[in-house]
């Protein structure tokens, strides 16, 4: 299933919401044993033996209690050594992939490596204009997602890779089923991670698999490089804004946890989450009367579902015309770019790019910092 169709719902975000440059690889016969650098993320390993590398996924889905994925990959040109026989190999750098959330597109798109993709789940979620071009073409195909998933197609379309992601244990049902298949499928937990410089890290994983560990590493360098150079231009902030996430749905509001991803965007672009006390990197439910009272603290409000207009977002509550941000339409969405059919960039290509993500927050929080109003991802909703 395409994580965007999650991601946009504000009650799934829980499921979204000085450093070392990486290691040059040596051109030569990989030194047996060696760990490539992985500076941020905590969800993966790449170890390089002589004959083969070995990527290791660990807990790649929520309370998945220790769970790890071993993959094998062997150059197309060579055997597959004897040690690794019998176990998940896979020969690269793959050609044919097949996608199980538009996320991982970005990763793709940052490798220059859209042109390999030849299905996906939620061709309407997606925002690359490479890829929604294939799909008119129908170059790029939708195998359905969830229980819809098409494993005839699957199979006939004879991709090299299939890259899913896990949202509970259920997941290695699926998997199971798509491997006595003979297909490789691997697990992809970027999503997991508790900051944008560890899920962009995750470009290194799928650069692997592509053998291009070395293009994954300079962009990934690139992109820590100038992440850092913008968090610095907060630093010196007097004033931090207190910042609002979210929008509820169904009377649940499903609050960004203190310590995900968009706490720690905010927190680096020189604000204060509205609740940074908060010690979980998961979402949690908060009651629409409690947000109604702490949100007179708030300066900002971001990321409110899917709303373009004031009049949209006072019409999913008439509550929210008291609220701070509102009065004082200090309302930014992350829905800058979306495709007809509801793709948003800020969930594709966002997930690369954290640095462009951060450079909008500081405009948003800090426009004495940064005066461009030339956003990225963002848009002030009036």
């Amino acid at each position: 299933m395409s994580r965007s169709i999650f991601l946009i719902i504000p009650f799934l975000v829980c499921i979204a919401s000085g450093c070392n440059p990486a290691r040059k690889k040596s051109a030569g016969p990989a030194v047996a044993g060696r760990k490539q650098e992985v500076t941020y993320a905590k969800g993966f390993m790449i170890t390089d033996y002589k004959d083969y590398r070995q990527v290791t996924v660990t807990d790649p889905w929520q309370q998945s209690g220790g769970m790890s994925f071993d993959y094998y990959l062997v150059d197309q040109d060579k055997e597959i050594p004897d040690e690794v026989k019998g176990k998940q190999v896979i020969k690269t750098p793959v050609s044919r992939v097949i996608c199980l959330s538009t996320s991982h597109i970005g990763f793709l798109g940052a490798l220059h490596e859209t042109g390999s993709l030849i299905a996906l789940s939620g061709s309407g979620f997606v925002s690359d204009p490479d890829v929604q071009k294939g799909v008119a073409l129908k170059k790029v195909v939708d195998v359905g997602y969830d229980q819809g998933i098409n494993y005839e197609l699957i199979l006939s379309l004879k991709p090299d890779l299939i890259m899913a992601y896990g949202v509970g244990g259920e997941v290695t049902g699926f998997i199971n089923k798509l491997r006595d298949l003979g297909l490789n499928v691997i697990l992809n937990g970027e999503y997991l991670e508790d900051s944008p410089l560890a899920k962009a890290e995750w470009i290194k994983f799928t650069g692997a698999f592509f053998n291009k560990e070395q293009e994954a590493a300079d962009y990934f360098s690139f992109i820590e490089k100038n992440y850092n150079q913008i968090r610095q231009k907060a630093v010196s902030v007097q004033h931090h804004p207190v910042v609002l996430t979210g929008l509820p749905y169904k009377d649940a509001w499903w609050m960004a946890g203190g310590k995900s991803n968009v706490a720690t965007l905010i927190h680096d672009a020189g604000a204060e989450f509205l609740w940074h006390e908060n010690t979980s990197r998961e979402a949690f439910v908060v009651s629409l009367e409690e947000v109604v009272i702490r949100s007179a603290k708030a300066d900002f409000w971001i990321n409110c579902g899917t709303v373009n207009t004031l009049g949209e977002l006072i019409g999913t509550d008439s509550r929210f015309s008291s609220f701070s941000p509102v009065k004082k339409k200090a309302i930014f969405n992350n829905n800058f770019k979306m495709s007809p059919g509801g793709g948003n960039d800020y969930w594709e290509r966002g997930v690369v790019r954290p640095d462009l993500i951060l450079a909008d927050l500081v405009k948003i929080f800090h426009p004495e910092c940064d005066s461009d109003k030339i956003y990225n991802f963002y848009k002030r909703i009036q």
